[in-house]
């Protein structure tokens, strides 16, 4: 079971369907998740104040890889306006935001998986506000 984490401001577009994938580090054992792994999407940082938010599937994985400006989904290198699409469609507002935030958080070049999930929202019982 996959868990992901994700701030209170992508909730809508995770329970609309609308965000269904993730861009994530490759993990310390190497081992990336598989299509038909399940997963479960939280709001929330960590176990005191997460929220299950949806569960699902994985339906696809595949290798990203940043370095500088430059940027590549699957072995095909991405055009700047690709590029652009690719980090809106993570929730940033531009792939400038998006390879800031990977630059602040992982060492680049980075090297780690787009998952995406066929999932089902939770209802949700507490504010997350």
């Amino acid at each position: 079971m996959l868990d992901y984490y994700f701030p209170a401001e992508l909730v809508p577009e995770i329970t609309s369907g609308r965000k269904n994938r993730i861009v994530a580090a490759l993990p310390a054992s190497g081992l990336i998740p598989s299509p038909g792994s399940r997963v479960q999407l939280y709001c929330g940082s960590g176990k005191k104040d997460r929220v299950l938010i949806a569960q699902g599937r994985i339906c696809a994985v595949r290798p990203v890889l940043l370095w500088g400006d430059l940027m590549a989904v699957d072995g095909h290198d991405l055009s700047a306006a690709a590029a652009e699409d690719f980090a809106l469609a993570e929730g940033f507002a531009s792939f400038a935001q998006f390879n800031a935030w990977c630059q602040a958080h992982h060492a680049l070049p980075f090297s780690g998986y787009l998952a995406e999930w066929e999932a089902r929202p939770i209802p949700i019982q507490t504010h997350l506000f």
